[in-house]
């Protein structure tokens, strides 16, 4: 197990490298003076123009942009791991400052949704499984045909429409007017960012639940694909781990069903569903953007959104790199889960 790790560990940065050299490949293509905005703060913009390309004449000079590729890269390198990712103009702030800022807040939604798909895409698909062809598993089948067809932007936009316009159960953004004062109060003690955590830890059910309550819509819309996903992996994989010898060998010696399946059967079958997992980051991180631009939250995704409509390159390479390194970390996670749960896997 601790030589698949290490083997695991040793592609994780070679892949970031990769992910790197084609982003730094693409931004190369820019203009040398586009590229030096990276690195002039957004306060020198009400400068004379003699002077601000006077400051980007510096930024070319002092960090190479004029200089080989291979030069370029290795100091753009450099900068990334010492934790200079630019500045941005539209946040008027640095780059990895603001992704850090911003992080507990898409953190937070991501976990709403993913916990939920996940933990009733094994119920679900094991149940779809044992009722093949009956109402139950045409109605979940159904489902996952919706939920994986339609548009989260569009499943959002209905949603708030209906329970938030209409109904007005579940609002946008993240919390309430009345709620806002108390959370960025002195009394409010801010541990992790995320409003339902410090909620809890500064027990404060008012604003546990109001935060839940803003959660419940963006997490239902950003989940929902990943549910269905994982759903229709599970019942396949349910299936086919049903229909296996050893099965069979465990019911003709007596041993009863719900053993049956949910002893033998499903850790099996769950092991597809683990494996997916690294496609389910991936969707999440496409979906977060979209998902947070419709419900006003101020995350990672629909700051990146906005930004990106003022061609802030310094936020773009920024945000491409970091959902790189989100994306191979829950990758990474994926096999080692699957590792974890299928001995079989730890030989090779």
């Amino acid at each position: 197990m601790i030589q698949y790790v290490l083997r695991r560990l040793l592609v994780l940065p070679l892949i970031i490298l990769l992910v790197t050299i084609i982003l730094f490949s693409l931004m190369w293509r820019l203009p040398v003076e586009m590229r030096a905005q990276l690195y002039v703060p957004a306060t020198n913009k009400f400068l004379l123009p003699d002077e601000e390309a006077a400051l980007v004449e510096r930024a070319i000079r002092i960090y190479g942009l004029d200089r080989p590729w291979p030069v370029q890269y290795v100091n753009w390198l450099k900068l990334l791991v010492t934790g200079d990712w630019g500045y941005s103009a539209s946040w008027q702030q640095p780059v990895l400052e603001g992704l850090l800022q911003r992080t507990p807040a898409t953190l937070e939604l991501a976990l709403f949704a993913v916990v939920p798909s996940v933990a009733l895409a094994l119920a679900l698909g094991a149940f779809a499984s044992r009722h093949r062809n009956r109402v139950p598993d045409h109605l979940i089948r159904g489902a996952t045909f919706l939920g994986w067809a339609l548009p989260s932007f569009i499943l959002g936009l209905i949603l708030m429409n209906v329970f938030y316009a209409w109904l007005g159960w579940f609002p946008p953004e993240r919390l309430s007017i009345w709620a806002g004062p108390i959370v960025y109060s002195e009394e409010f003690h801010v541990y992790t960012g995320m409003h339902t955590v410090d909620a809890l830890l500064n027990l404060d059910l008012r604003i546990f639940w109001d935060a839940v309550r803003h959660l419940v819509l963006p997490a239902f819309s950003l989940g929902l694909a990943v549910w269905a996903l994982l759903t229709r992996i599970m019942r396949s994989s349910m299936l086919d781990s049903l229909h296996q010898d050893y099965i069979t060998t465990a019911r003709s010696k007596g041993v009863p069903e719900r053993r049956v399946v949910n002893l033998h059967a499903r850790r099996n079958a769950v092991l597809p569903v683990i494996s997916a997992g690294g496609v389910a980051a991936s969707m999440l991180v496409s979906g977060i953007v979209v998902v947070e631009s419709v419900f006003n939250i101020n995350g990672i995704g629909r700051a990146a959104a906005n930004a990106m409509l003022f061609t802030d390159v310094p936020v773009a390479v920024g945000f491409a790199v970091f959902t790189c390194i989100v994306t191979v970390l829950a990758s990474l996670i994926a096999d080692l889960l699957y590792a974890f749960a299928d001995p079989r896997i730890r030989l090779y």
